[in-house]
């Protein structure tokens, strides 16, 4: 079987127990763009016509936003932004959800040029800073290393783990 009769396979398994939540974890990360868009197409088809929530794990955010109603960021085991789909996607606050969305291909890039982490060093397991300090481009100081940063919430649903002030975070 092929890689997409392979998905459709598992897919039909889960759904045959009619659940009423399934955990996808990667469900399209090894196939080819246009499988991918199909089992995306099929797993949204049938969140609709059999009321199931998904729990959509995935490093590709553009195939989360396809079937996702709210998207929590996470970066070493840490969510680090939560809001609704479209909250997220047109203007996230986070440095990490910015790059994220920097590497989703796009025709035309409007608000968001391409963002390359640097490699990260290797920490010590009792770190105490933000878990993005030693990648984040918009890293403002010590602080960073050395404290975790508070969740905050700029708008009701939207809450983000970052030391930027808050007026800074959204890109312009």
């Amino acid at each position: 079987m092929s890689g997409g009769e392979k998905q459709r396979v598992g897919i039909a398994r889960a759904i045959a127990t009619d659940p009423q939540f399934i955990v996808c974890d990667e469900p399209v990360s090894a196939l080819d763009v246009s499988v991918q868009a199909a089992i995306v197409n099929l797993l949204a088809d049938l969140r609709d016509r059999l009321d199931v929530a998904y729990l959509l794990i995935s490093h590709d955010i553009s195939v989360v936003a396809h079937l996702a109603d709210r998207i929590a960021v996470m970066y070493r085991g840490r969510i680090v932004e939560v809001g609704r789909r479209d909250e997220v996607m047109a203007a996230p606050h986070h440095p990490y959800t910015e790059a994220l969305l920097s590497a989703v291909p796009t025709i035309a890039r409007t608000n968001h040029s391409r963002i390359r982490l640097p490699l990260e060093a290797r920490r010590s397991a009792g770190f105490a800073g933000c878990v993005f300090a030693g990648r984040c481009p918009r890293r403002i100081g010590p602080i960073c290393d050395t404290t975790e940063p508070l969740v905050r919430t700029p708008r009701p649903g939207h809450t983000i783990a970052c030391h930027l002030p808050l007026g800074a975070m959204a890109p312009a």
